[in-house]
This record gives C-alpha cells, structure tokens and sequence, in this order.
C-alpha cells in the first residue's frame, strides 16, 4: 500500500465521520428520501384493461411510483438527499443554521404535497405500497418542520450556529 493509498483511507475516513457527526434529524431525513426513492420502484397500482376477449375479459399489470406525476416526488427526494449530502461531501460547508433547515423543510414539504398529488391522481387500486410512500413522505416533512423549529427557537443562543453562511 503506498502513500496515496493512505490518503485516501484518511479521506474516506474522514468522510464517513463527517457523515455521522450530522444532526440526527438531518441523518433520518437523508436515510429515508433515500427509503422514498427506492420505494417509488415497487408497484403502487394496478391498472387493468378490458379487452373483447370471453376467456380472459381482461389484462392487468403494475405501475411503479415514478409514473406520471411521480417524478416530481422523486425530484424533490433527490434535491432532498443532494441538499443532505453536501456537507458530507463538501468538508468546510456547515449546514446546521436555521436557514438550512428551511430549505429542507421546504424541498420535504414539496415532496410530501407531490406524493398527495400523486395519490390523488392514481386514485383507483392504489397497493399498500403507494401508501407506504405516502408514509415515508409525510415522516420525512415532519422530521423537517421539527428540525426547523428546532434551529428557529435556538438561533439566538450563544455559541449556536446562525446558519448565515449556510
């Protein structure tokens, strides 16, 4: 193993610490967009259609999260778990102001009123994936809006980071 080798085992290191010394509620939020987006590839409902055919009157099969107005849910979980990931990636940018927060709770908001308007829109068959969905993106807003609040109400502490540079 030579010196470069070395480096970047600190690197790593040092990425995965910066990782896991976030906020707690900013690694929930990470984890679960994560969640939401692997989840928006199970079958949130089935569709059927009729065809003229007396021994099989009809043909049906699955449709997946990302359908129709489900990419909008999904970007938004992706600018989520982008908006996350960059103090992780960036090392000198600190997102633990009020002002981070905000920007999260609003991305997590969008997700959450996305994913209503997704169920609203495939409204016949919904499987209890798409509300398992709905569950995750509902978590992940509340999980925003207390972490808001929380940075709000400390703002003004001494010691406490004001997020203006966030």
């Amino acid at each position: 193993i030579g010196p470069l080798a070395g480096e970047r085992a600190v690197h790593y290191t040092r990425r995965v610490r910066s990782f896991w010394n976030r906020p707690l509620g900013s690694k929930v939020i990470l984890v679960l967009s994560a969640v939401f987006l692997l989840e928006m590839l199970t079958p949130w409902q089935r569709v059927c259609q009729i065809t003229g055919s007396d021994s099989d009157p009809r043909v049906c099969g699955w449709v997946t999260g990302y359908n129709g107005f489900g990419y909008w849910a999904a970007a938004f979980a992706a600018a989520i778990l982008v908006w996350e990931l960059l103090p992780v990636v960036v090392e000198r940018l600190s997102m633990r102001g009020w002002p981070a927060a905000g920007v999260t709770a609003l991305l997590a908001t969008g997700l959450a009123v996305t994913t209503l308007v997704k169920m609203i829109q495939d409204n016949e068959f919904q499987t209890f994936w798409a509300w398992v969905g709905f569950a995750l993106a509902l978590v992940i807003m509340l999980t925003a809006i207390l972490r808001l609040r929380h940075r709000w109400n400390t703002r003004h502490e001494p010691g406490s980071d004001s997020g203006a540079g966030a």
